[in-house]
């Protein structure tokens, strides 16, 4: 018996050597988490791979103002700056490990939802009031997406967009960044991340069009990615809620990306990604003029 004991005490001596040097491996490499494969009805676990400490999220909430418009692009510059300053000290957290699409799970709890269509509020009546920009309410923005337009379907699908969260995110946000990052790196488009509330001007166009072609590919493989999660995880009816509500963000902003284009001229410069996601094709245009030129 004595034996015995001296054994087990020597085991457990030679278990907690191991866990404190794997413990102190871990602190000396940054992973990336867990990812899942998912093939049908099974779900696989795939290793730990190290992940870049430059790492960037590609959902970032970003403006184009030109200099046509009647006030200055600083002035929305502020009114990001103070959303951002009055977001971080609510949440208690800094904004670049915030996203807005796929939705945080700050905007997916309860509480915080509401603390975040507050404080949204604030920053469009910001853009009316000190900006003179009289459609911020009407416009597609996340926050007008989710706190006004799909208020009741957004509110309907979060407790299941809440419980598959942690899902999509090993799976469905990890490869599709890594794609979107990919194809940007491929095209040379990527060259810097522009940080949250970032407002391009003019001389800036091109870096604004390298972000939109970063965030609408990751939209265009999440819609298609983590549709199979929510369907595992939720019941029939708030899956394909789920699954809607996540199309319509991702088709409404694709299409309000492709109205900016149209209307200040410069649709030839619309991302391929972008272009996929609203159908559009440049032949149509094409088209269009023919058609146009001959009548």
């Amino acid at each position: 018996m004595a034996q015995l004991h001296s054994a087990a005490a020597g085991f457990l001596i030679s278990a907690i050597f191991m866990s404190a040097i794997l413990i102190f491996l871990m602190s000396k490499t940054q992973y990336r988490p867990l990812q899942i494969e998912s093939s049908g009805n099974t779900i696989r676990f795939m290793s730990k791979s190290p992940v870049h400490r430059e790492f960037q999220r590609v959902k970032r909430d970003f403006m184009f103002a030109s200099s046509q418009n009647e006030t200055d692009p600083q002035c929305f510059q502020h009114c990001n700056n103070e959303w951002r300053s009055e977001f971080e000290n609510l949440f208690n957290m800094t904004c670049k490990d915030y996203y807005d699409f796929p939705f945080h799970p700050k905007v997916l709890d309860y509480e915080g939802y509401l603390n975040y269509c507050e404080l949204s509020e604030k920053q469009t009546k910001c853009f009316i009031e000190r900006c003179n920009d009289q459609s911020a309410d009407r416009v597609f923005s996340p926050s007008n997406f989710l706190c006004k337009f799909k208020k009741t379907m957004f509110l309907t699908a979060r407790p299941c967009l809440e419980d598959a969260e942690p899902l999509n995110f090993l799976k469905c946000d990890q490869q599709c960044h890594k794609e979107a990052v990919e194809k940007a790196e491929m095209e040379k488009s990527q060259k810097s991340r522009a940080r949250l509330g970032k407002v391009f001007s003019d001389d800036e166009l091109m870096n604004y069009e390298a972000e939109l072609e970063l965030l609408c590919s990751f939209q265009e493989c999440y819609q298609g990615c983590h549709e199979d999660i929510v369907k595992q995880v939720c019941p029939m009816a708030l899956a394909n809620v789920s699954i809607e509500l996540v199309r319509s963000y991702v088709q409404w902003h694709a299409a309000d990306i492709y109205d900016w284009h149209v209307l200040s001229e410069n649709v030839d410069k619309l991302p391929q990604s972008c272009s996929r996601l609203t159908g559009y094709r440049p032949e149509d245009d094409s088209l269009l003029k023919i058609i146009s030129n001959s009548s």
